[in-house]
């Protein structure tokens, strides 16, 4: 690990070190959602980690929450940003997907390509509404009251697909008070901001609260071969509207909610990171260019690929706008400096991007003018009713949303790989809550409804303008259904000792019809149905259908035990069980694999320390936990070439792979040294490895099949440390007030994917490959600094962030032996800029 990192990880030790061996003094301190520099001691934290409201410090839980004031701070904007302030997160985001999917792992638990169709190991909740797609989920946070990160399972109280954890946001409510405020921002890129919140009484009973953003930013991965450079936000709106109703004569609170999102910009990034000189796309890139060059010599040469395949010359065909017309020198050229290469690069810039689209298709060739975009609406319902020492609440949500995305998988000027896809889908839950406190017992009962619907399709085509090209179209709707039913409760034996179970028990409903047929190029009716049992006849009507229906129940649990040492010292122990739904593939799934796959099912067991010391000035918390995974979910990469002669098509799909044991070590502390400063920090060790002999995999080898154990490979989305260190230091000026804060974090290596072959002569291509699917380490610097002035209330921001433009990367795509690329997205260079607030009410 990194000399810098190792000292982080040390000064983290060390305060926690101080915690464990210095002497409590008991102090009561009154209850807040957050914790300002400026306090003489730590202030209480309130969360609903256990959907009601306890305080942090006395919580069994290990969770990580942020006030709303934290989040501005640590400029923790949308979901991918916790990464950087929360311990044993993993944040990835691009991939083949939009550039709102969020693929997020808790503790190396993951689902690394959630679509449609699958689910995120991670469960997002928004004012207590579960947010089934993970595509449009990194859209930024606005008006936020809190949110906090949730580790480990916890499918007791939030159900299913909470195997790693859980991020739990809760938006701001409509107070009694006139109050708001307007902020503008200016930065690098071109990037601009504006948002306001405004808060309105309009009875002693009735409130209204509206907030809203618009930003901007030009690309920041320049593409020469592309209009526009790459990772651009065009254009991004987010609206909330909400009303909160408290009648005096009646004991119930009611407040309901609507959001508006939209946003769309240039696309993801794609940059190499592998070039397999002995791949189809090394061929045709050198095919093209030597036709180009002698345009006589078309259909005179044989084609090496054909030849090869089918064992007999084949003439080749005109392949010429496989590249741009005049692109001279190797295909290594296009190379990036933060990966092994082949020396001669175009750029020394990692953030270059080499993307280039033209397939003749409108919606494909739009990469770098209008590559993706996410809209939505959503509509929220929160009532509770206070019946003493019961009370009851109900959460009710719908959402709408749409989004869609260019991508080039090649990384490449050429026309090796592309898709253009469209996500659509609609969702309704509906939760019903009885809980009650009734002294030493407490616990909390309720049903759950989940339903969703929805479309996904592909336009992909694969080497296109050559003979094994691929223009198929992969379409398929969904209808998705949850039920459950939990019940929690906890047990006071003393004012000391407290003990907690659970149960709660998930049925789910799955249904996926898909209508793939063999090419987009032409009218639907003259298209040839790929699917179903009506695969290789011509789609005349309704007739590619391909339904199956699959239904999967399952139990989540926990159990634990707690005990306050003292007024300021809490320990527990707890184990746990959750589920990740299983489901179906929608595009093309090559044999020995299946169509469908099972849920995957985490147990754990977990103990924890929360201390505060020193008169309240140091607050240290730690947690130790072990996990069982089984039926793993992972992605599976792969180009399916079928017929005579072979037309190829990548795909990408689920399968159930081998179990995989977990263990670590978390610790984040605050320390109040002086007047006016905080030092946060938080570190975790992740160790995670596949069982030895619990996944083997049936290869092709020279015809025969091989029996090879993969369960020697690193697991995904499991780094081995992650840690963050933040200061922040408040000082009085006359009325006003000027803030310093600077944050480093670092995340250790990352292996996204990785493959054991069976085939001797392909082992060297596949080590190059599993090297260049490796995200490596990286640490980032962000600071602010902040003006705020009493008289007016106005506040002004200067930051940055990544303020070294250190490279780092967020995803991987893996075809170094199909295509013959193995892709990485980058991440954001260095940003900064300003941003001006005035406040009104009180």
């Amino acid at each position: 690990m990194h000399i810098l990192s190792k000292r982080l990880v040390w000064l983290s030790s060390t305060i926690l070190l101080a915690g464990t061996v210095m002497p409590a003094f008991g102090q009561d301190g009154a209850t807040a959602a957050s914790q300002h520099s400026g306090s003489t001691q730590l202030e209480d934290i309130v969360v609903t980690a256990r959907r009601t409201s306890e305080a942090l410090q006395t919580t069994p839980v290990a969770v990580t929450a942020f006030s709303n004031e934290a989040l501005v701070e640590r400029q923790v904007v949308q979901a991918t940003d916790l990464q950087r302030a929360a311990p044993a997160v993993s944040v990835g985001t691009g991939g083949t997907g939009p550039s709102s999917i969020l693929y997020i792992s808790i503790r190396g638990q993951a689902q690394n390509s959630p679509n449609s169709f699958s689910d995120n190991a991670v469960g997002i909740y928004i004012d207590g509404v579960y947010l089934g797609r993970a595509i449009g989920a990194n859209v930024g946070f606005l008006d936020l009251s809190s949110a906090e990160v949730l580790r480990g399972p916890q499918g007791t109280l939030f159900g299913r697909n909470t195997t790693g954890g859980a991020l739990n946001v809760t938006t701001n409510a409509p107070t009694d008070k006139f109050e708001g405020y307007m902020k503008v921002g200016y930065g690098n890129y071109d990037a601009n901001l504006f948002e306001g919140v405004l808060n309105l009484p309009l009875n002693p009973t009735l409130a209204a609260r509206f907030a809203g953003r618009y930003e901007d930013h030009k690309g920041y991965y320049p593409a020469p071969y592309l209009k526009n450079a790459l990772g651009s936000l065009d254009a991004s709106y987010l609206a909330r509207g909400s009303l909160k109703w408290e009648p005096d004569n009646l004991p119930v609170t009611w407040t309901v909610s609507g959001d508006y999102t939209e946003q769309h910009g240039s696309g993801p990034a794609f940059i190499v990171a592998g070039l397999n000189p002995a791949s189809p796309v090394a061929y045709y890139y050198g095919l093209a260019q030597h036709q180009q060059a002698n345009p006589g010599l078309i259909g005179v040469e044989p084609d090496a690929i054909l030849s090869g395949a089918l064992g007999f010359p084949v003439p080749s065909s005109d392949v010429r706008k496989f590249i741009p017309q005049g692109l001279e020198g190797p295909f290594t050229q296009f190379g990036n400096p933060a990966f092994p290469n082949f020396g001669g690069l175009l750029s020394n810039n990692p953030n270059t991007s080499y993307q280039y689209n033209a397939f003749g298709n409108p919606k494909l060739d739009q990469l770098g003018v209008l590559g993706d975009g996410t809209k939505g609406w959503s509509g929220t319902s929160n009532l509770v009713v206070d019946l003493g020492n019961l009370s009851i609440k109900s959460i009710t949500g719908y959402r709408k949303s749409r989004s869609f995305n260019v991508f080039n998988l090649s990384a490449l000027p050429t026309a090796a790989g592309a898709g253009y896809s469209v996500y659509r889908n609609r969702q309704f839950s509906q939760e019903l809550q009885l809980s009650g406190d009734f002294g030493a017992l407490h616990f909390i009962t309720g049903l759950y409804y989940f339903r969703e619907h929805g479309t996904e399709s592909t336009e992909a085509d694969t080497f296109e303008y050559t003979p094994i090209g691929s223009p198929v179209f992969n379409n398929a709707n969904y209808v998705q259904s949850s039920k459950g039913a939990f019940f929690q409760a906890n047990y006071n034996f003393t004012d000391a000792l407290r003990v907690t179970g659970g149960i709660r028990y998930t049925w789910d409903t799955r249904h996926i019809n898909r209508h793939n047929t063999n090419t987009w190029k032409v009218a639907p009716e003259f298209q040839t149905c790929v699917v179903g049992p009506n695969a290789g006849i011509p789609n005349t009507g309704d007739d590619c259908n391909n339904p199956e229906t699959v239904k999967f129940n399952y139990p989540a649990w926990t159990a634990g035990i707690d005990y306050r040492l003292s007024p300021d010292v809490f320990v527990y122990a707890k184990t746990s069980g959750a589920s990740m739904s299983g489901g179906y593939n929608s595009r093309p799934v090559p044999p020995p694999y299946s169509t469908s796959f099972k849920p995957e099912d985490v147990r754990d067991v977990e103990v924890g320390f929360k201390g505060e010391f020193l008169d309240r000035h140091l607050r240290t918390n730690l947690a130790a936990f072990y996990s069982w995974q089984s039926s793993v979910q992972r992605i599976v990469n792969a180009v399916v070439c079928e017929g005579t002669p072979p037309q190829c098509a990548s795909t990408q799909f689920v399968n159930n792979a081998g179990k995989v044991h977990t263990y670590g070590l978390e610790a984040e502390a605050t320390l109040l040294p002086w007047e006016g400063m905080r030092i946060e920090s938080s570190f975790a060790y992740l160790h995670a490895r596949y069982v030895s002999g619990s996944r083997f995999e049936n290869q092709l080898v020279g015809g025969a099949v091989v029996s090879v154990d993969r369960s020697g490979e690193p697991v995904p989305y499991s780094p081995k440390w992650t840690a963050n260190l933040g200061l922040t230091q408040d000082f009085d000026v006359g009325k006003d007030r000027l803030t310093l804060h600077g944050d480093y974090s670092y995340i250790s290596s990352r292996q996204f994917d990785f493959f054991t072959t069976g085939d001797p002569a392909q082992a060297a291509a596949v080590a190059i490959a599993n090297d260049a699917s490796r995200i490596r380490g990286y640490g980032l610097f962000n600071a602010v600094v902040t003006y705020a002035v009493t008289d007016p209330k106005m506040e002004i921001s200067v930051w940055a962030k990544n303020l070294t433009d250190k490279a780092n990367f967020t995803n991987v795509f893996n075809s170094y032996t199909g295509i013959g690329v193995t892709a990485q997205n980058p991440g954001p260079p260095r940003t900064y800029g300003f941003t001006l607030t005035y406040h009104w009410g009180e």
